[in-house]
């Protein structure tokens, strides 16, 4: 009988030494009890700052009629549904306020769905005449300074105007 209770003792052991120690180590338990998850949005939405700005969405890069329509939706400041698709979204160097814009239209996604990307103007916007972009925001200051205009005109690019709503 001591025989038996050893090998169950040495068995019990080594089962919580292999699953359950890394687990725990893993998180797993808090992962469990209510930890984030793949679809929960931020915890603190940050505020839209003012002035106006420009949306500008690649529709080469977004093919589905539904998405789009979500993301302009998004964007313009209705109530969207849940949208499944990952965004990268470039604002141009120096541009503060757009910058800000776009961490606040990330704070209303789920975690990791909006990927905010900062470039050097000249660089990012030879790249967006090109179509190498997803989503661009500009403020109206750096759209007047750069002339952006050169992006969608012509192009399969969408253009969405974000005005401030106290203005």
């Amino acid at each position: 009988m001591p025989r038996v209770m050893k090998h169950i003792a040495v068995c019990l052991v080594s089962t919580v030494l292999l699953i359950v120690v890394p687990f725990a180590l893993a998180g797993g338990f808090a992962k469990l009890s209510g930890g984030t998850d793949a679809v929960s949005s931020a915890s603190e939405v940050i505020d839209k700052p003012s002035g106006s700005y420009t949306v500008l969405i690649n529709r080469d890069r977004h093919k589905s009629e539904s998405d789009l329509a979500a993301w302009h939706e998004f964007f313009s400041g209705g109530d969207f549904t849940i949208i499944f698709d990952d965004i990268e979204c470039v604002t141009l160097a120096g541009d503060t306020g757009a910058l800000t814009l776009a961490r606040s239209f990330m704070s209303r996604l789920p975690e990791n769905q909006m990927k905010v990307t900062t470039g050097d103007a000249v660089l990012t916007l030879s790249k967006a005449e090109n179509g190498r972009f997803d989503m661009m925001i500009v403020s109206a200051e750096a759209a007047e300074k750069y002339g952006i205009s050169d992006i969608y005109d012509g192009k399969n690019v969408d253009v969405i105007a974000v005005e401030d709503e106290t203005a």
